[in-house]
């Protein structure tokens, strides 16, 4: 298992490469003995930044490697760090190079030397002939060219202006050795993306077996929130190491992601922000799970909760998955980045620590999200989030233009500037009864949390403020320390966080069970839902809709047919007609 929370390693060798990267060492026998080429590390300069960095070596005597550029704030600050000094390390993540074929063909551009080096180690001491072509703009900035040919690679060098080898792209050089006739079976790169795009190119046309390494902006790194993906899929746990097939139905090349989820183009000289669109999904009839609320037909009532996933085309993965429902990252008036990393971590087994700060592309932005996920037909809810009742009607305006089925409100993010709006019942109340009028007859659920002293006395105000539902309950403050330098985890600059996951189980049915005595607007379920058990329990103290989030974590998308499949066991067993008989049983009694 990999290390989920970040753990300080002290420096043991700092070693210059060029003039901005330098090779980090440290002895690190949990993450070594778990490593494979192409996966990577979350590197935490504490009290500054976190930032995903690819292993460049890994030892069976417990030493990891890994090349860092001096290129943004957090790696320019590591870039002062001093053998001795403590930095901490969590991974490895993702999935690596699957090494197949005799005669390789590894293609690096810049700093994509560093995973590729692993990956030639690996496959050297397996017999393969490798051939490495490695690219840069001058001779000064070529990478790992000794430690290349010191394992026995064949290593070609390509230079932009000429100082060093081939003149011209590192992706010419590789046109020419094909057109010459020269062949392999399997092809791996790593580099700038355009780069990749165009070895994808070539390698697409000699009929060659590519896999690209992908650099996308990593938050969590663990699946969780979705900041990283491409095309449904996240860079951090479906990749950083993807088949050349898959990224054809992605955007890859073609557009990514600012920090707040927003969609930029990748070169200057094209506008084109659109997907490629997934085909049309109907979920099946499901007579047993099928669910009607405030007025909806829901195919099951098992569905995401927000924050995990800020794209359209993940929500639509969901869908496909076998979610009855999508929900939105919470979206607010403006784009917002959100805070440094840390942002997510595992505290205990299946119980998380989060302090993401609201990133989201600002409601303007949002509309080819909702797009992408609308490709699937199961009900979509749209999250959304505002300081005061004028920001908040800006929000709900937009809002209301999409095709939304119903919204929820998130009142309740305990690590942001936004808490005070739970905090403040007259606010809220103005909140919800300004949101009412704007979006009717659009159903308006309250995302709350057991922060507040009474949920259930607060859950009534809400309903007579106008709220069709409740959405119970959100994450519970939390502000981890290290242990070692006794200064906060999370990256918020207050250190305060919320936990999810099985921490939240209890105290989340026991808010459903009171909320559901006091209100006459239905429930939704959402805190460390991992099994049919916890959505029973759920169910028959009150709530009707069940959001899963931190199961995501472990378990991905196939947790939504789980789910599926063992409460259709459950109600045929036990002689239920359909869900909706659970619903309150626990009060009935």
């Amino acid at each position: 298992m990999p290390l989920n929370i970040p753990t300080l390693h002290r420096l043991e060798e700092l070693r210059t490469e060029t003039e901005v990267v330098l090779t980090f060492k440290f002895q690190s026998p949990e993450i070594a003995k778990e490593s494979e080429p192409g996966q990577f590390v979350m590197v935490w300069n504490p009290g500054v930044d976190e930032i995903p960095i690819s292993i460049a070596a890994a030892t069976t005597t417990g030493e990891i490697e890994i090349a860092i550029a001096d290129v943004g704030d957090c790696s320019h600050s590591l870039h002062q760090k001093h053998v001795g000094d403590l930095i901490g390390l969590r991974g490895p993540y993702g999935n690596g190079f699957r090494i197949t074929g005799e005669r390789i063909c590894m293609v690096a551009g810049g700093y994509g030397a560093a995973p590729l080096l692993f990956a030639a180690k690996r496959a050297k001491e397996s017999g393969k002939d490798i051939v490495v072509l490695v690219g840069a703009k001058s001779s000064a900035e070529l990478l790992y060219i000794h430690d290349f040919e010191r394992i026995g690679c064949d290593v070609r060098i390509a230079t932009e202006e000429g100082s060093e080898g081939y003149k011209g792209l590192v992706t010419a050089l590789l046109d020419e050795i094909l057109a010459a006739g020269e062949r392999f079976e399997q092809v791996l790169t790593c580099g700038p993306e355009l780069m990749l795009a165009r070895v994808c190119a070539i390698t697409n046309r000699a009929r060659i077996p590519t896999q690209v390494s992908v650099e996308r902006i990593v938050k969590c790194g663990c699946g969780a929130c979705g900041s990283c993906d491409i095309g449904g899929y996240q860079v951090c746990k479906d990749g950083p190491v993807f088949d050349a097939e898959t990224l054809k139905h992605t955007e890859f090349g073609i557009w990514k992601r600012e920090k707040s989820g927003k969609r930029i183009p990748i070169t200057l000289d094209t506008d084109e922000l659109i997907s490629r669109p997934s085909s049309l999904f109907t979920p099946e009839y499901e007579p047993l799970l099928a669910t009607k609320f405030c007025g909806i037909d829901f195919s099951n009532p098992i569905a995401n909760a927000a924050g995990f996933g800020v794209s359209g085309k993940l929500l639509y993965r969901y869908a496909v998955a076998g979610a009855g429902a999508v929900v939105t990252k919470s979206v607010g008036l403006y784009e917002r980045e959100g805070y440094p990393n840390p942002t997510f971590i595992e505290v205990s087994p299946h119980s998380y620590a989060n302090a993401m700060g609201l990133p989201n592309p600002g409601i303007e932005n949002y509309g080819r999200e909702i797009e992408d996920a609308k490709r699937a037909d199961v009900p979509l809810i749209l999250s959304i989030f505002g300081k005061d009742v004028a920001e908040c009607r800006e929000v709900a305006k937009r809002a209301i233009r999409y095709p939304i089925d119903m919204l929820e409100f998130n009142a309740s993010c305990p690590h942001s500037d936004f808490v005070a709006v739970e905090n403040n019942p007259k606010l809220l109340r103005s909140i919800i009864k300004e949101i009412r009028a704007i979006v009717q007859p659009i159903p308006l659920a309250v995302k709350i949390s057991p922060n507040v002293g009474d949920p259930a006395g607060f859950a009534m105000t809400l309903e007579k403020a106008g709220a069709d539902a409740i959405t119970a309950i959100n994450t519970v403050m939390t502000r981890p320390l290290d242990s070692t330098l006794g200064i906060p985890i999370l990256g918020n600059p207050s250190g305060y966080g919320g936990k999810s996951g099985t921490v939240l189980t209890v105290g989340g049915k026991e808010v459903i069970f009171a909320l559901y005595k006091e209100l006459k607007i239905p429930l939704i379920a959402v805190g460390g839902i991992f099994s049919a058990k916890d959505v029973i329990e759920y169910a028959k103290n009150g709530a009707s809709l069940f959001q899963v989030g931190s199961a995501l974590v472990s378990e991905g998308p196939a947790i939504f047919s789980k789910l599926k499949e063992e409460l259709n066991v459950f109600l045929v067993a036990n002689g239920y007609k359909d869900i909706a008989e659970l619903v309150g049983e626990a009060h009935r009694r």
